[in-house]
């Protein structure tokens, strides 16, 4: 048996919002079950998997046109959204590997794409620095990819792990082991719908030696933001800081699943917490999105623009994988937090946002001010 143990399921049903139980145990897999509403989930690989019985069979057994057919027809017992969130999970499919390498290794990746990550990751960090002096934190990472925050924040925690990365001039700095991360960062975890990405992110924090906190302070989970919940008895005292980067709030199809997800976040971080989201701003849209950041190592990772379905009024696009994309300006970030009540919300762009010191070696401020902030969006909100 893993070393995962009831006490340590870290979330609840994906449906009803209790408790989970573990059932039967095999050599190679443990049922998880909800005593309540009789929901069963699987637990391998060293992942909790909460995807609905339902939506994990219609990704394994039913092909395009058939899932076509059933949402133009809307039987199946599955929503809309429900079919929106398999459309993405299906565009996600084969590509854990090299999105990791291409898009969000901390050295390797492109650099339209790793120098907005890094502004993410100091802007993160920085606020976690000061927290963590005085407060007992739990971090949710919603749409957690192959596990960028997990690995960040694992190498933070265990002093021995991630040691080609604690010994890059270029990344020590941010990779260094710190005791207060140690002490006060009880939970990591990511959420992504991707089983691949999931399991590809266990993969990763086993090679850079972070395998002995897997389940233990570190969670990675296969499930759907909308839908997640915390097992808040395990959180008891914690500060929650909800995060979604990256554009993951414009990769979800539409608006309604856009706001479901803020509100998740919401959710997640009562009575407690703190919620940043991060998005591509639209004014770059056709100049930056189309002609630069879409360039050979992204195309190769998510599939070209697909030209008949690009939509440069709304800042729409989709590629050849499926996968779909929305830009934002200010005002359409706002929206959403006020559509998805969240009070006590700060919107930032290029004329709100600083440079953060510290981290020169990593991204310079002059770096900062012109390779990320004409494209970033950057929302914040304490619970």
């Amino acid at each position: 048996m893993s070393s995962l143990t009831s006490k340590n399921i870290i979330a609840n049903c994906s449906v009803c919002d209790n408790a989970l139980q573990f059932g039967n145990v095999s050599s190679k897999k443990e049922n998880v079950f909800c005593p309540n509403c009789q929901s069963r989930y699987v637990f391998k690989n060293d992942y909790l998997n909460l995807l609905a019985p339902s939506m994990r069979q219609e990704i394994c057994t039913k092909g395009v046109l058939a899932r076509k057919i059933k949402q133009r027809l809307h039987v199946g017992g599955l929503s809309k959204n429900d079919h929106d969130l398999i459309r993405g999970i299906i565009a996600s499919k084969y590509m854990a590997r090299q999105y990791f390498k291409n898009v969000v290794h901390p050295t390797e990746a492109a650099w339209s794409a790793r120098s907005y990550e890094r502004f993410e990751e100091i802007f993160i960090t920085n606020y976690l620095d000061g927290i963590l002096k005085k407060k007992q934190v739990t971090f949710v990472d919603a749409g957690s990819g192959p596990g960028r925050y997990l690995l960040l924040l694992g190498s933070k925690i265990g002093i021995n792990s991630c040691k080609d990365l604690k010994k890059n001039p270029e990344t020590g700095r941010l990779y260094q082991y710190d005791k207060n991360y140690e002490k006060n960062l009880r939970y990591v975890i990511g959420i992504d719908y991707s089983e691949e990405m999931i399991l590809h992110s266990t993969k990763l924090l086993k090679k850079y030696g972070l395998g002995p906190l897997l389940n233990k302070k570190i969670f990675p989970v296969t499930g759907i933001a909308q839908n997640f919940n915390l097992n808040k008895k395990m959180l008891d005292g914690t500060h929650k800081v909800i995060v979604c980067t990256f554009q993951t709030l414009g990769n979800q199809e539409n608006t309604e699943l856009q706001v479901q997800m803020l509100k998740s976040m919401k959710k997640l971080a009562s009575p407690h917490g703190t919620i940043i989201v991060s998005v591509f701003n639209k004014k770059l849209f056709k100049d930056f999105g189309l002609k630069k950041f879409y360039g050979r190592e992204v195309k190769r990772t998510v599939g070209e623009i697909v030209a008949s379905k690009q939509d440069v009024e709304n800042a729409i696009l989709r590629t050849s994988k499926g996968v779909y994309s929305k830009w934002f300006s200010k005002d359409d970030l706002e929206e959403l937090f006020c559509r998805a009540n969240i009070p006590k919300y700060k919107i930032m762009d290029a004329k709100s946002l600083q440079p953060i010191g510290g981290y020169e070696e990593y991204l310079k401020a002059e770096e900062q001010r012109k390779d990320v902030f004409p494209r970033a969006i950057v929302g914040m909100a304490q619970i």
